[in-house]
């Protein structure tokens, strides 16, 4: 059973605010075999983090976490709970057009050590830099969840590229369903984790694509080193499609995330056409790991963060990169 921190207790105190799906509810989900929550990520780490108090508004998902954690109390006001909890560690699981509002608030508190932001940053990019600033002016880490920096297939994906198992990048395609902002940012993300940053932004807006009130949109891009990148909206979000390929003068790198695969490929003489190359045989390396949870990674990468000054895999920097191509591509007319 969770119990909230006391004056005696040596673990990090964490605060969650926001109990809905990312909060705590996608974790009710059936069939869902891995925690995919902050309140999740924080129990499975109950040995050095004590979950100290929440903030939710909802009767509904306040109900369903009294469930999960009688004992954790919850508050309906930040101010109140930064009072009573003194939280080290903040989750903000509130809609994006919330979080600047209860970033500022959480600064308020003296002891907070980090915040563990939803995606994306803010629904604006002026306000992403504020809040960027802010935290860095108060000493305050900002880790924002880009999962896809603690996802096996991808860091193994990123690794070899930046190991040059392709050679000279030239061209990188992310390849996500629709709905710019809560799945497009995930797409952005990873074509900077892949290809590094973005000079040029050409965007598609696909309206026939749109659904649940958020655009579709794809994108040409111009890497700073030269490399082009396609941003590939895959359809409709039913049609759960996440993929990437990496081109270079050695190679491609092709990575499937619902297979977990990362198979590489080798140009070779060509037996067809003189003085050309193709690409050879597969070699095929499988991430899979049915008990990994990027939530119980990123609060593990938050918790090293604090107690041993690790770095963070997706920081407050780099979500302002995203937030940047995020704003160019929204703007573009249908």
């Amino acid at each position: 059973m969770s119990r909230p921190a006391t004056t005696s207790d040596s673990r990090l105190r964490a605060t969650v605010i926001g109990l809905g799906q990312v909060g705590s509810r996608f974790d009710e989900e059936t069939g869902r075999k891995v925690i995919w929550s902050h309140v999740g990520a924080y129990l499975a780490l109950a040995a050095r983090v004590a979950l100290a108090g929440a903030v939710e508004i909802d009767p509904t998902n306040a109900a369903a976490f009294r469930v999960r954690c009688p004992d954790v109390p919850i508050h309906t006001d930040i101010g109140r709970m930064i009072a009573e909890c003194r939280p080290q560690i903040a989750s903000i699981c509130t809609p994006a057009e919330n979080h600047a509002e209860v970033l500022f608030r959480l600064l308020e508190c003296e002891e907070l050590r980090l915040i563990w932001c939803e995606k994306p940053l803010s629904s604006r990019l002026d306000e992403a830099q504020r809040m960027v600033e802010a935290c860095r002016a108060r000493g305050v880490k900002l880790m924002v969840s880009y999962n896809r920096h603690w996802l096996p297939v991808w860091r193994t994906a990123q690794t070899r590229i930046s190991g040059g198992a392709v050679g000279a990048l030239r061209s990188v395609r992310v390849a996500f369903p629709n709905r710019l902002f809560s799945v497009g940012s995930h797409a952005i993300d990873l074509a900077l984790v892949l290809g590094g940053p973005v000079e040029t932004v050409l965007p598609m807006r696909l309206p026939g694509l749109e659904e649940t009130g958020e655009p579709a949109v794809a994108a040409l891009l111009r890497y700073v080193s030269g490399a082009a990148g396609i941003i590939q909206v895959t359809g409709l979000s039913r049609q759960l499609m996440v993929e990437a390929e990496a081109i270079g003068d050695i190679g491609r790198l092709y990575a499937r995330e619902d297979h977990g695969t990362v198979t590489i490929e080798c140009f070779e003489p060509s037996q067809a056409y003189a003085g050309y190359r193709q690409l050879g045989a597969p070699r095929v390396e499988q991430t899979n790991d049915t008990t990994f949870s990027a939530f119980v990674a990123m609060a593990e990468n938050a918790v090293s963060t604090i107690t041993r000054d690790a770095a963070l895999a997706c920081d407050g920097a780099h979500a302002l990169e995203v937030q940047r191509v995020l704003e160019l591509m929204a703007a573009a007319k249908a």
